[in-house]
């Protein structure tokens, strides 16, 4: 008997995503990869080719919970991925709603593992638990300032006084990315478009060349370049100031889902025998 292969929904945007994009085409196993901009989109277009079986599509935009359960209504998935960033807590929270109550869709999270950020009080890293309070706090302080936290939550730095003279915002290198940097009031030297994860050598250069006292990141771990960050700011006599990750809930490794995926494969394959 032909075996038979349900289709699969992947949430991506991350390094973790393209990798687990990867392995699902190396195990030619359909899916559907979701990502917010055409940027992600991008990253991932060498994967979704028509030529190979796996990838069947690649789906560009935000989506609320509605449009999500209607995406599953079309699809039929019986297993949905979310390998979204571990700040994108609003994405996390609609795809669980979405698979909430589906009878047979089974859904997996994949956590990404967090930074060796160096919590000593002596150490120049300072913590805080979102980005309005990292704004608060930086607003009761004076020098230049790295934003490493992307574009999307860049409008709440511009509370701070002479912001487009103090702040340097680094942004993936998208049209869209840089647009918002524009229309926030940010121009030349201060927009920075590059694609990361960076080395502690390139964090070090920015730091000096622009005379940051600060350096903003969010605890990206390894994938994200995030020891690399506090390596560089250390070197640079500027602070680190880290958005802690907030509470993500239980989920697996990368490593733990790839293992998930081939057990869900071998309990299809069987199904297809037997059934």
């Amino acid at each position: 008997m032909t075996e038979i292969r349900r289709n699969i929904v992947l949430f991506a945007g991350t390094t973790e995503g393209r990798l687990l994009a990867e392995y699902l085409q190396e195990l030619h196993q359909p899916f559907v990869i979701c990502v917010a901009t055409g940027y992600g989109r991008d990253l991932l277009e060498d994967i979704c080719r028509p030529d190979q079986a796996g990838c069947m599509e690649i789906r560009q935009g935000r989506l609320d919970v509605t449009e999500m359960e209607q995406m599953f209504d079309e699809l039929g998935p019986e297993l949905v991925i979310d390998a979204t960033h571990p700040y994108a807590v609003e994405v996390t929270r609609n795809i669980r709603l979405a698979c909430a109550g589906r009878k047979g869709l089974r859904l997996m999270r994949c956590l990404r593992e967090p930074g060796a950020g160096d919590r000593r009080p002596d150490a120049g890293v300072i913590h805080m638990p979102d980005v309005e309070a990292a704004v608060t706090w930086l607003s009761s302080v004076t020098g230049n300032i790295l934003v490493t936290t992307g574009s999307k939550e860049l409008s709440s730095y511009t509370r701070i006084r002479d912001y487009g003279q103090r702040i340097y915002a680094r942004v993936l290198p998208s049209e869209e990315a840089v647009a918002q940097c524009r229309s926030l009031g940010f121009e030349g030297r201060h927009i920075i478009a590059m694609q990361g994860p960076f080395s502690e050598e390139m964090n070090l250069a920015q730091l000096r060349e622009y005379g940051c006292a600060y350096l903003v990141t969010k605890d990206g771990g390894a994938a994200g370049g995030f020891s690399e960050k506090i390596k560089a700011a250390r070197r640079a006599g500027a602070a680190a100031v880290v958005i802690d990750r907030p509470g993500s809930g239980e989920g697996l490794s990368l490593d733990e889902i790839k293992g998930q995926l081939e057990e869900w494969m071998d309990h299809e394959k069987k199904g297809s025998i037997y059934g």
